[in-house]
């Protein structure tokens, strides 16, 4: 499958460019500095830009059959928006040149109100307090793509992301969050994100992830 990574150099976003070039995927990475893609840069087509860049992503996603987007989320309040005017941007670009399926990387604390799944200090303080402009952003992010009418899934990560290998067995179901869903790792997200570029069962829900 012809598929577009954007956020190729974050965390996540490598260990899906690496993953995608394992399963035989043809990759394109949008980036804004090709040389943090290492040695990833010779085996994928880079499109050198922004993600906030309209232009940019829509050369990007030209050609494209799958997207997924795994971007990073700043909690300072003033900071760009970027999941939301990046992925909207996306949207847009998918729509014009008729690309269908649309993944991305999302997180539990985009629920509105309480949530009994996670600790009462990380939801009543921690979240609104330190993490609100980031769950602000994610939350506006999901919206344009429940709205966008393309074949889309959030997945969510339920709890902290870590840097440990792949397990290959965790919890995925429908909903923000998991109950004792503390933590999963990257690799364990990146190749549940890749799954969803094969399975159909997900299209159109939000899932959450977790060990």
């Amino acid at each position: 499958m012809d598929v577009l990574i954007v956020g190729a150099t974050g965390r996540t976003g490598r260990l899906l460019t690496q993953g995608a070039l394992e399963r035989g995927h043809d990759v394109t990475a949008l980036v804004r500095d090709p040389l943090k893609l290492g040695d990833l840069a010779s085996r994928v087509q880079v499109v050198t830009g922004d993600v906030l860049d309209g232009g940019a992503v829509s050369d990007a996603v030209h050609g494209r059959e799958a997207v997924l987007v795994a971007l990073s989320a700043s909690h300072r309040r003033n900071a760009p928006a970027v999941n939301a005017l990046g992925t909207l941007n996306v949207i847009r670009s998918m729509q014009r040149y008729g690309a269908r399926r649309l993944i991305v990387l999302s997180a539990s604390g985009t629920r509105p109100g309480r949530d009994p799944n996670l600790p009462w200090i990380f939801d009543r303080v921690i979240k609104p307090v330190l993490l609100g402009p980031a769950y602000d952003d994610l939350r506006r992010m999901e919206t344009s793509v429940r709205q966008s009418e393309l074949d889309w899934t959030i997945v969510r990560v339920s709890g902290a992301l870590t840097d440990g290998p792949a397990r290959g067995v965790y919890r995925s179901e429908p909903g923000y969050s998991l109950p004792g869903g503390r933590r999963i790792s990257r690799a364990d997200v990146a190749e549940h994100m890749l799954d969803q570029l094969t399975l159909k069962g997900d299209i159109g829900h939000a899932v959450a992830i977790a060990y």
